[in-house]
């Protein structure tokens, strides 16, 4: 049992790795995420610079002037992790350095941050001008809150 029993073939260890490549990816890709938003928002779509100015607490106000609800998971969470990396672009630990700077400063309050999905769903629902982010394949109730639509988003 020497070094020549484990020549395998090249190609053989290529596909192997490319596997083990693409199993790691799409595993951590997480779930698909939706934007939920109170009835009172009304607002179809968003882009991405809108949504970071939203969440890292820069942008305190809707268009009809209602304040703007922030409503998170916590930063270990796999949706959360997910949400700032799919849709926000950017690493949970630079969202949360933002937060800081802007609860530090005294300048605004820190979003809401809520124990699972289902209670971030429930208080979407009951908080006029709340925003939060959900699970895609969540079916939405349209009496209750709505999806904004996140697809094809632009800086």
């Amino acid at each position: 049992m020497g070094i020549g029993s484990l020549n395998r073939p090249r190609w053989l260890v290529a596909t192997l790795l490319l596997w083990s490549f693409l199993a790691c990816n799409f595993s951590s890709a997480g779930t698909p995420v939706t934007l939920i938003a109170h009835e009172s928002v009304n607002v179809d779509k968003l882009n991405t610079s809108t949504l970071r100015a939203i969440f890292s607490l820069r942008k305190r106000s809707w268009e009809n002037q209602t304040p703007i609800k922030v409503f998170v998971l916590p930063d270990n969470h796999p949706l959360h992790k997910n949400f700032c990396k799919t849709v926000l672009k950017i690493y949970p630990y630079v969202l949360r350095d933002q937060w800081d700077r802007v609860i530090f400063s005294g300048v605004g309050t820190p979003p809401t941050t809520v124990k699972d999905i289902e209670e971030l769903r429930r208080l979407v629902t009951s908080t006029p001008g709340a925003i939060g982010y959900a699970p895609g394949e969540l079916s939405v109730n349209k009496q209750q809150y709505y999806a904004i639509v996140t697809t094809g988003l632009q800086p």
